[in-house]
C-alpha cells in the first residue's frame, strides 16, 4: 500500500517541475525577448503657437543589441491647436514593440484691441457721443473685431466721468481688455454773443512726404496742433439742428462753440483728417461732391464714427455759367437743381441727416438759394469770411477759411 502512494506522487512532483520551468521561459521570453524601446525627452510636450517642433527620437534594443532602425510616424502642425501623437515603432525578427509620445500645441498669446481716437475724451451734457471705432485682432485667430463685446453706461446727459470697457476672448479663452474715459461736462451757461466760427478746410498733406504750395492744402501736423487746441479748451461743438435754431434766435450756445468742416471729400480728408478728427472727439464735417463719392461706401467705413458728411451738391461742382465765380449752381435751371440736390441728400442719408449744403466754389444767387430750399435743405454755406450770429439769411451763411500755416496765436484769434 506505501509503494502505490509513492508511485502516484512522483508525476505530479515531475508536472509541477514543467509547470514552474514554462512559467520561467515565459518571463525570460518577456523580458529578455522583447524590443525595449525609449523616448529621448518627455513623453507629453507642450508648445505655444508656432513654436517649432523638434523631434528627439527614440532609442530601443533586443536583449543587448542596440536597434538603429526606428519608424517614426505622425505630424505635429504647430500652427493649429490640438493635441498631435508620434508613434515610435522597432522590430527584431518577428519580435516588435512601440511607444507614442504626445505633442499639445497651446495659444496662451492674448488678442489685443486698439482703441480709434482718443481714449479721454470730453464732453459737453447734450452732445452726441458716436463711438471712435476699435479693432480687436489674434495671432492665431485673426480679426475678433465683431466679437468685442462693449459696456458702455454712459449718460451723455448727467456730468460725471464714464468709463466704457472694451473686452473680447479667442478662442483659447485668453482674454483682454481697454478702456475709453469719457468726461461729461455741464453745458456752460454763457451765452455766444460774438458769433459761431465755422471752420473751412479743403486738403490735407504731410510735410515730411511732400509739399504743396497751394492754398487749400493744410498741413496735418499743424491741423492736429488746432483740434487739440479746441479739445484742450473744450470747445463746445453745436449739431447742424442747434446752429438752425441758434440761427432764428430759439435756443444759446456756448461762447466758446465751434464747428469744423472740410470741402470737396478729397481722399487726403478720408487718410490724413479723420484720424486726427477722431482722436481729439471732434465731430468734422465733409461737405461731399456725392458723383464724387458715393453715400453708400461712406456708409459702410464711416457710420457712426464721429463724423458728419454734408452736400457739396451730387454733381454741380463744374462750370457752366457766367456770374459769380462760374459755378454750374448759378443759372441751372430749377428742375434739374433741385433733382440733383435732392440726389445728393438721398445718397449722403444713407449715413446721417443732412441738412445742409456748402455751395460749390462759394458762388450763391437767388436761383442757388431757391433750388436749395425747394430741395429740403435748411442752411447754405458761402465762403465769405465771417461767424454765423442770429437772425442771418440761413441760405447765405459766412465760415473761416483756415490758411495753411497760420499761427495757432492767430487760429485761436479767430474762434
Amino acid at each position: 500500500m506505501e509503494k502505490k502512494k509513492r508511485k502516484l506522487k512522483l508525476p505530479i512532483i515531475i508536472l509541477l517541475i514543467i509547470i514552474i520551468l514554462l512559467t520561467i521561459g515565459i518571463v525570460l521570453f518577456l523580458t529578455l525577448g522583447r524590443v525595449n524601446i525609449t523616448l529621448n525627452g518627455e513623453n507629453y510636450i507642450t508648445l505655444n503657437y508656432n513654436d517649432p517642433y523638434e523631434e528627439q527620437g527614440a532609442k530601443a534594443k533586443y536583449l543587448f543589441k542596440d536597434i538603429k532602425d526606428i519608424n517614426i510616424s505622425g505630424e505635429v502642425d504647430t500652427t493649429k491647436v490640438g493635441k498631435y501623437e508620434i508613434k515610435y515603432e522597432a522590430k527584431y525578427s518577428f519580435v516588435s514593440s512601440s511607444i507614442t509620445r504626445t505633442i499639445e500645441i497651446v495659444d496662451k498669446i492674448e488678442p489685443t484691441i486698439e482703441l480709434t481716437g482718443n481714449t479721454n475724451i470730453k464732453l459737453y451734457t447734450g452732445n452726441q457721443y458716436k463711438e471712435p471705432g476699435y479693432k480687436a485682432y489674434d495671432e492665431y485667430d485673426g480679426d475678433l473685431t465683431d466679437k468685442v463685446n462693449v459696456n458702455n453706461s454712459l449718460d451723455i446727459n448727467k456730468a460725471g466721468t464714464y468709463t466704457i470697457i472694451y473686452e473680447v476672448e479667442d478662442s483659447s479663452g485668453n482674454k483682454v481688455s481697454t478702456t475709453r474715459t469719457i468726461e461729461v461736462l455741464e453745458k456752460p451757461k454763457t451765452n455766444n454773443t460774438s458769433g459761431i466760427p465755422v471752420l473751412m478746410y479743403h486738403f490735407f498733406y504731410d510735410k515730411n512726404k511732400e509739399n504743396k504750395n497751394d492754398g487749400n492744402w493744410m498741413e496735418i501736423h499743424l491741423f492736429e496742433e488746432q483740434m487739440k487746441y479746441l479739445q484742450d479748451n473744450n470747445y463746445y461743438q453745436p449739431t447742424w439742428e442747434e446752429l438752425i435754431e441758434y440761427v432764428d434766435g430759439k435756443t444759446t450756445l456756448p461762447e466758446k462753440s465751434v464747428i469744423v468742416t472740410a470741402d470737396d471729400g478729397n481722399p487726403s480728408f478720408f487718410e490724413l483728417a479723420i484720424p486726427i478728427c477722431q482722436k481729439y472727439n471732434i465731430r468734422c464735417t465733409s461737405f461731399i461732391v456725392s458723383s464724387w463719392t458715393h453715400g453708400d461706401w461712406i456708409a459702410s467705413t464711416y457710420k457712426d464714427k464721429g463724423i458728419d458728411f454734408q452736400s457739396h451738391t451730387y454733381d454741380m461742382h463744374k462750370g457752366g455759367c457766367p456770374e459769380n465765380h462760374g459755378g454750374l449752381f448759378n443759372c441751372i435751371s430749377h428742375d434739374a437743381g433741385v433733382q440733383d440736390m435732392t440726389k445728393s441728400k438721398t445718397d449722403l442719408e444713407q449715413v446721417n441727416k443732412v441738412y445742409t449744403v456748402a455751395y460749390p466754389f462759394g458762388d450763391v444767387n437767388q436761383n442757388v438759394k431757391t433750388i436749395t430750399k425747394d430741395a429740403g435743405f435748411v442752411l447754405g454755406f458761402t465762403t465769405q469770411f465771417g461767424k454765423v450770429r442770429p437772425g442771418m439769411d440761413k441760405l447765405e451763411l459766412p465760415r473761416i477759411r483756415v490758411n495753411n500755416g497760420v499761427s495757432l496765436a492767430n487760429f485761436a484769434k479767430n474762434l
